[in-house]
């Protein structure tokens, strides 16, 4: 069958059943010669690895223990984020060679904590086998040891993928078929994304509403999203709350996540400011792969470079009209400390992504502003 309906949505053939055995053959084979007397342990991802793992295990050549594990799954045409525990492992895996057996790995999150987990119950070494990867998905750095198929970002079903829990039967694997062509992809592509870069202290609020005044921009400041998500009592917010409620620091993972849900919810706008995200490489690269995915990227950073002594100044100063207790001398060279340490070496990874913009943040508010937008506006 050329094209399949899977309850109200309709799928075109992607990859026949030669097709995906074909590299199912490859993959086993690779498996038999790398792990050659290691006595490997394969851990199948349930539900939708079932069909893969099958084909694939008839293949492997060499003694090997197989397991059958679930962690989270699909609802819809996205992933729920919702992350489920572990459960089906009973072997201990000390010691042991471990297989992740997975049908597609797309942003990476579930597998990435799935790999924490198992980290956890001290295995000789854990390798992630999976029969499709979206690489233009990937948020988060992963090492992916075996794949069958790179695809593209198209939503699939068959060969054990489903749709809200139907469609997993079929033996060659489908996409969607859109019916319409949403016009928000290309005018994402014409949206400025501005980071807007400094020390605390350094402006970066002040600067972003004048820029939001003059260009209608839309303003991501992490900390207002983050506190609106947890007053709205959003999954991602609930999720959030549970982090910082145990003292924990939020994943960039799930700050990526919220941050790219009020993106999306902009729509169509002029551009968008982003205020104290990203702070470190790692966040950087995470944000430069959630904008890839809608079609575009950071249009230019802006550094408001302002000297150290000048910021301790102006933030004792905020300190005695802002009743902010983090607003306090061994605060501040604290939170100075750690920008030099993580935030600035920032400037550099910019610097050869071709964005970097140096703003001389130390003068009057004027001169400053119009220096951004001499930026914004070559």
């Amino acid at each position: 069958m050329t094209t399949i309906q899977v309850k109200d949505r309709e799928f075109s053939m992607f990859l026949s059943q030669a097709q995906i055995l074909e590299q199912v053959d490859r993959v086993a084979l690779s498996l038999s010669q790398d792990l050659a007397g290691k006595d490997p342990i394969f851990l199948c991802v349930l539900n939708g690895s079932f069909m893969f793992a099958s084909d694939l295990l008839k293949r492997v050549t060499i003694p090997c223990e197989i397991s059958f594990v679930k962690f989270s799954s699909y609802q819809g045409l996205s992933s729920t984020g919702k992350l489920k525990e572990l459960i089906g492992l009973n072997q201990s895996l000390e010691g042991r060679t471990v297989v992740i057996v997975e049908d597609l790995v797309d942003t990476g999150f579930t597998m990435q904590q799935m790999v924490q987990k198992l980290q956890a119950m001290n295995p000789a070494e854990i390798r992630i086998c999976t029969m499709l990867l979206k690489p233009g998905k990937l948020q988060v750095p992963l090492t992916i040891d075996y794949c069958a198929l790179e695809i593209p970002n198209e939503f699939i079903v068959g060969y054990g993928l489903d749709y809200d829990g139907f469609g997993r039967n079929y033996p060659n694997i489908y996409q969607v078929v859109e019916k319409e062509k949403n016009n928000s992809d290309i005018e994402k592509r014409k949206m400025k994304n501005i980071v807007l870069f400094g020390a605390p202290g350094s402006g970066k609020g002040t600067q972003s509403d004048r820029l939001v005044a003059k260009y209608n921009y839309q303003h991501i400041s992490t900390g207002d999203v983050l506190r609106n998500e947890i007053k709205n009592g959003t999954e991602l917010g609930k999720t959030a709350k549970g982090y910082i409620d145990n003292g924990q620091l939020i994943p960039d993972e799930l700050m990526v996540s919220i941050l790219a849900n009020v993106y999306d919810s902009f729509g169509k706008c002029e551009g968008v400011i982003f205020d104290g995200f990203p702070r470190t490489i790692p966040q950087a690269e995470a944000l430069k792969i959630m904008l890839s995915n809608r079609g575009t990227d950071v249009t230019e950073m802006i550094d408001l470079d302002v000297p150290e002594d000048e910021l301790m100044a102006r933030l004792i100063n905020r300190g005695k009209t802002s009743g902010r207790a983090d607003d306090n001398e061994e605060t501040i060279k604290k939170r100075l400390a750690v920008y030099n340490e993580q935030t600035s070496p920032l400037k550099i990874w910019y610097q050869e992504d071709g964005k970097y913009n140096h703003i001389n943040g130390l003068g009057d508010m004027e001169t400053i502003f119009n220096d951004i937008c001499a930026v914004l506006e070559k």
